[in-house]
């Protein structure tokens, strides 16, 4: 089991819901629970990972970024805050555009997984702020 898949087994295990619950409560197939807590998909599903941050599991915790379960949902930022963060981010996806072309011949396949993740993980972070006006 990689440590992100028993991040959120242990999460749901924090919240004491069954996956049999814990699916009613988001609507999916416990089915669907079960495959991402045994690594069998690719990226959790998004509405099961705003599940359990709404019930207050930190969302950094569940990408492995945090050793602190509980936390709270990310809702506003300034924008300055978000400006830096959508800098990172667009230098990220420009990173990826170069070494895409490179990466077979350039990188151990490792650098380019891990790439792949921090720009995964600035993207789930976008879907949560909710930017000051102003």
């Amino acid at each position: 089991m990689s440590k992100v898949q028993e991040f959120y087994k242990k999460a749901r295990k924090h919240l004491n819901y069954t996956q049999k619950q814990a699916a009613k409560q988001v609507g999916i197939s416990d089915s669907v629970i079960t495959k991402i807590e045994k690594g069998q998909v690719d990226n959790p599903n998004w509405e099961y990972t705003k599940f359990l941050v709404e019930q207050g599991i930190n969302y950094f915790y569940l990408i492995g970024l945090s050793d602190e379960i509980e936390g709270q949902l990310i809702e506003t930022v300034s924008k300055s805050e978000h400006e830096t963060l959508k800098s990172n981010y667009e230098d990220l996806k420009e990173e990826k555009e170069i070494l895409e072309k490179q990466v077979s011949e350039m990188i151990p396949r490792s650098e380019w997984e891990k790439l792949k993740d921090k720009i995964k993980n600035y993207e789930s972070i976008f879907k949560m702020l909710k930017v000051e006006k102003g």
